[in-house]
């Protein structure tokens, strides 16, 4: 009878541990994946372009003489670009038209006249190196 019991035990014990490994077993996991493209651009920068290169003046020229800078918007570029003018002393006005401040829409080229009149003062005499420059702190 002991024996009976023991193999009852044991057969109960494998029907329900054999039931349980049934239902606790690890189904496979289901995976989708998707591929995404992504690409890595130029961050956005703008030209400037000026000419002419040189420009012979006279002492007194107060009409002045002009140098036209363009700006070209590169990689989408949009913003305010401001032009300045840089190396001439006292005695040279710079005037800037229509504006010192261009506002460039992306793929766009704008162009500002820039004059320099001199001054009728003949110690102005000589070679003078211009730097113009377009500078922009605010764009896309």
């Amino acid at each position: 009878m002991k024996i009976k019991w023991i193999l009852l035990v044991a057969f109960f014990l494998i029907l329900v541990f054999g039931a349980y490994l049934l239902l606790t077993q690890t189904r496979p996991a289901i995976t989708k994946s998707a591929q995404v493209t992504l690409t890595i651009l130029p961050k956005p920068d703008f030209d400037l372009e000026v000419t002419p290169s040189h420009i012979d003046a006279f002492v007194g020229r107060s009409d002045g003489v002009a140098y036209n800078a363009s700006v070209t918007s590169v990689n989408g570029f949009a913003g305010i670009v401001s032009i300045s003018v840089s190396g001439l002393p006292t005695g040279f006005t710079v005037t800037f038209f229509p504006s010192a401040q261009l506002t460039l829409g992306a793929g766009e080229t704008k162009g500002v006249q820039v004059s320099v009149a001199v001054a009728d003062d003949p110690a102005l005499i000589g070679n003078y190196t211009l730097t113009i420059t377009a500078e922009s702190t605010e764009y896309n």
